[in-house]
């Protein structure tokens, strides 16, 4: 009996042991991952205020608090800080959209085409007049509206760069408005299927390629009712560029009077041809290497391409460094005998379109 006992009780020992030694092992683990495993903060720039839901008056401030990079090169003035500085304004002309092209309808504000024929790709493109044969470079920086510090610092750029935005983005139909006010015309963002999609998903509206027609067609047009007021619309090809599912969506575009933008390859050139879609091709990224290095050889390879065929159509993100690289290139391109030119202007030239009268353009102009 006692050897019984005993050995009840030598087992209860090993099972309380056992247990006691587990819980501090699992304690010392959690404490070891809370202290060397967690990943490191980074610090990222980034304000603490929310876009303002219209554009200031004219020399007021926004105050925000603004932390830069500290990895990324000195970028000094409303750059490198927009928060403190608001880029010139011009209240001259309206800034809203043209309810003449616009349907309303459950998904939200449409383009449309006027009764007079007048299209979108006409009435918000930027107004420009050709000045002798310079030949034409125009910028387009992507992927704006997703984070504020990026977007505001891009309403600082000449205002013939043009600005291309997330259909993602909070606040859209104020950064078109604060954007065309400065000067700038707009373009949405179409996010289309990749060719390493699902792995990259550009989203939950993205285009599929292997979707039916019914199902993109209706992600498109929530798409382009996030905000009126943009003449064209741009987009990586991808893998549904190459897909039967894009002649539906370019035919939908045509019939809604605005552009085409192919990023990073043409194969959507021949689909928007025959849908009689105003189309451009935009290959040419100028920060695929993010210094002034890089940027500068883009540039130049830029000017050469325009140089040798006419016009060339650059692409870029809102780095810092790009931006104000951006900036001091624009200041010198007439001097060199380049004129520097809204995407539009292309585009309606290769169209055989123009913008009608200029006065009937809601865009604003900037001294930009």
């Amino acid at each position: 009996m006692w050897n019984a006992r005993r050995s009840l009780s030598l087992r209860k020992s090993l099972i309380w042991g056992s247990t006691l030694t587990l819980l501090m092992v699992g304690t010392v683990a959690l404490v070891w991952a809370a202290v060397f495993d967690s990943p490191s903060e980074q610090v990222t720039a980034s304000f603490t205020t929310p876009l303002p839901s219209r554009p200031p008056v004219p020399g007021e401030t926004l105050e925000a608090a603004f932390t830069p990079d500290p990895s990324t090169p000195d970028v000094e003035g409303p750059l490198a800080n927009p928060g403190f500085t608001e880029p010139a304004l011009d209240d001259k002309n309206p800034s809203e959209p043209d309810l003449t092209l616009v349907d309303a309808t459950p998904f939200g504000p449409l383009p449309r085409i006027g009764d007079d024929g007048r299209r979108p790709i006409q009435a918000y493109a930027r107004p420009f007049e050709k000045q002798g044969d310079a030949p034409q470079i125009a910028i387009l920086v992507t992927d704006l509206g997703l984070q504020s510090d990026a977007t505001n610092a891009s309403f600082h750029l000449p205002s013939a760069v043009s600005l291309m935005f997330s259909p993602y983005a909070e606040n859209l139909p104020a950064y078109f408005e604060r954007a065309r006010l400065s000067g700038h015309e707009v373009l949405l963002q179409l996010p289309l299927e990749p060719a390493d999609y699902p792995a990259n998903d550009p989203g939950p509206h993205t285009l599929r390629a292997s979707g039916t027609v019914d199902a993109n067609i209706e992600r498109l047009n929530w798409l382009l009712a996030r905000a009126p007021g943009y003449f064209a619309v741009g987009g990586r090809g991808g893998t549904f560029a190459k897909s039967p599912e894009a002649a539906p969506i370019m035919k939908a575009l045509a019939e809604k009077g605005v552009g085409m933008i192919e990023i990073d390859g043409d194969n959507l050139a021949d689909t928007s041809r025959s849908a009689n879609l105003a189309y451009l091709s935009a290959p040419d990224w100028i920060d695929t290497t993010p210094s002034l290095a890089g940027i500068d050889q883009a540039l130049g390879d830029l000017e050469a391409k325009a140089r040798l065929q006419g016009y060339a159509i650059g692409v870029a993100e809102a780095y810092p460094i790009t931006l104000k690289r951006l900036v001091d290139w624009a200041s010198t391109l007439e001097d060199r005998g380049l004129s520097l030119v809204p995407v539009s202007a292309i585009m309606l030239d290769q169209a055989g379109l123009s913008t009608g009268d200029n006065e009937a353009s809601s865009l604003a102009q900037s001294e930009n």
